[in-house]
């Protein structure tokens, strides 16, 4: 079984019964800002989901031109039953993007979940596909994770397949863009019924990553 393979079977397994539809509030605001600048932008979300960032961004720009992909097909029905204009396809190995067509890229925990040497390579094509000037939002698990003492390669029993990075590791993963902010993100669980009910419990923490291709 391929990577692609096993991780469309852990998050079909998700999606199946998900109702997600709030969208994931740093992400989107990226996107949001840079479509006020340029309503024309071509904005593309790496690891969509059922659409809810995207879905979001079109109740505010109808005329939006907005792509997402996702290893999981069960996501992706959920998607085009939840907002049918949206454009949706199904990532495997490689993406397909077209050189040099995108203005704005979004992701969000997806690269995570992902071996890094093909991370690396999905890295590289959106850099491809970015115009030149166009603008990216990543967010990433980082080494402080509550998880990561299980190591890369560990089996989440929510979410699956998990890789953790270091901040020179995302600089090198990411050399190829101009890296314009990067914030430390945290989230901690002090008290809740999550603690009480069987579901594993860890502390959340992330870099997110604003970066712009060079001109």
């Amino acid at each position: 079984m391929t990577t692609s393979a096993h991780n469309a079977k852990q998050w079909d397994a998700f999606y199946a019964s998900s109702q997600t539809r709030v969208p994931y509030t740093d992400a989107a605001v990226f996107a949001l800002i840079a479509l006020s600048r340029n309503p024309d932008a071509r904005v593309f979300e790496f690891g969509c989901g059922n659409g809810q960032n995207l879905g979001f961004l079109r109740s505010v720009f109808p005329e939006a031109r907005l792509y997402g992909c996702d290893v999981s097909t069960e996501a992706l029905i959920a998607g085009r039953r939840l907002y049918p204009d949206l454009d949706l396809f199904v990532s495997g190995d490689a993406l397909g993007l077209k050189p040099v067509s995108l203005d704005v890229i979004i992701e969000r925990a997806t690269l995570q979940h992902i071996p890094k040497p093909l991370a690396a390579r999905y890295v590289q094509e959106m850099f491809a596909a970015l115009k030149p000037g166009g603008r990216a939002f990543f967010e990433v698990a980082s080494m402080d994770h509550g998880y990561a003492a299980r190591g890369d390669g560990s089996e989440d029993p929510v979410f699956g397949h998990r890789v953790f990075y270091a901040l020179d590791e995302l600089k090198t993963l990411f050399a190829d863009f101009r890296i314009d902010q990067v914030y430390d993100r945290r989230r901690a669980l002090v008290e809740g019924a999550e603690r009480n009910n069987g579901r594993p419990v860890y502390d959340e923490a992330a870099f997110q990553l604003y970066l712009t291709k060079p001109a």
